[in-house]
């Protein structure tokens, strides 16, 4: 099976190359020397809000007038050797304060103050603070059905140098009178991880991809992230019905180029994916998919050949994967260098 990616509406991956706030070339094997992404100007943090993210910097717990939290980070690759984390957070909808939107649109809508510190931490050195800032966010929801006590996630991604980061964030409402802080740590390896060995990013999967204008400003999205002029609905439950294709999504760093001289480079990978049970065994296994770039985007039809023997005989019957929960493993060859390297998700069938 040979692909290049199933990239919603035409979507063109060096078209994204181009407008990501730190673009993917140097964090796949199209890539350059290591460069440390530049921080924006240092914000002006409200009094208020350094203290907030002080009090509970230590023991990474604080004041929760917005009850929130942290659950999840992605990585994905960003320019010059650097990575882009994205930090998923989750909330009740009551909790952040939506009310029928002003327009007559029908939609549930809030407006929160979002502030943003990021620290670092060596062993050689304390934590110590970088950068920060402040972003406005307008969030969306349907007006039908809507539920007070649903808690939905929400996304927020920066691009970053390799090092050992904390983040601090604050919802707030515009007045101010309620406030929030959470802490996300996260590790980001040194492009010489990936140069020395693939570095496979941890699959997503995903509803629906989409090409966007792409937003440089730092923000938060409800339901999905962004990722230069990406916009990526993932399936973070991970539950899919019976009969459903699993379409996944993830990055081979560390890839080499094919052709050097080549106009456009291109890498010469070749996946196999396999779907695990529970125990271990092998439920399905696809023939290998080849990809000519590090964005690996494949929708798998999650369906059986079995070998049926009966009263009525042998035959062969193709048959939706049974309800359960299971294990996608990817294991990827670069057909250039040699280098293998293997990333799994779990999911579950209902």
């Amino acid at each position: 099976m040979k692909t290049l990616r199933t990239l919603a509406a035409g979507l063109a991956l060096f078209s994204i190359i181009g407008v990501l706030p730190a673009s993917a070339q140097a964090a796949s094997g199209i890539q350059g020397k290591g460069q440390e992404v530049k921080p924006p100007a240092r914000a002006s943090m409200p009094k208020e809000v350094s203290a907030l993210i002080q009090e509970g910097l230590t023991t990474r717990q604080g004041r929760q007038d917005i009850p929130f939290s942290m659950f999840k980070q992605l990585v994905l690759p960003a320019q010059g050797g650097n990575l882009y984390p994205v930090f998923c957070f989750k909330a009740k909808n009551g909790d952040l304060g939506y009310v029928p939107s002003a327009s007559g649109s029908g939609e549930m809508e809030t407006t929160l103050n979002v502030f943003f510190q990021f620290f670092q931490a060596s062993e050689a050195a304390p934590i110590k603070p970088l950068f920060g800032g402040k972003s406005l966010a307008v969030l969306k929801s349907d007006g039908a059905g809507y539920d007070p006590e649903k808690e939905d996630w929400y996304s927020f991604g920066m691009a970053l140098s390799a090092g050992q980061y904390t983040l601090a964030m604050v919802l707030a409402t515009p007045d101010m009178k309620k406030m929030s802080v959470a802490y996300c740590d996260v590790s980001l390896p040194a492009a010489a991880t990936y140069q020395a060995a693939l570095w496979l990013t941890e699959p997503l999967i995903v509803k629906a991809l989409e090409q966007v204008d792409p937003d440089q400003r730092p923000a938060v999205h409800r339901g999905y992230f962004t990722w230069g002029a990406m916009k990526v609905v993932p399936n973070l439950a991970g539950v899919t019905a019976s009969g459903e294709n699993l379409e996944v999504l993830f990055f081979v760093l560390g890839a080499a180029i094919k052709d050097p001289a080549a106009v456009r480079p291109t890498n010469d990978l070749e996946v196999n994916f396999e779907v695990q049970a529970e125990d271990g065994k092998a439920a399905i296994k696809w023939a290998p998919a080849a990809f000519e770039a590090y964005l690996i985007n494949q929708a798998l039809p999650l369906v059986q050949t079995l070998q049926i023997k009966d009263d009525k005989g042998e035959r062969v019957e193709k048959r939706p994967l049974p309800v359960g929960k299971y294990v996608l493993l990817a294991n990827v060859t670069d057909k250039v260098s040699g280098m293998k390297g293997q990333t799994k998700v779990g999911f579950e069938v209902k």
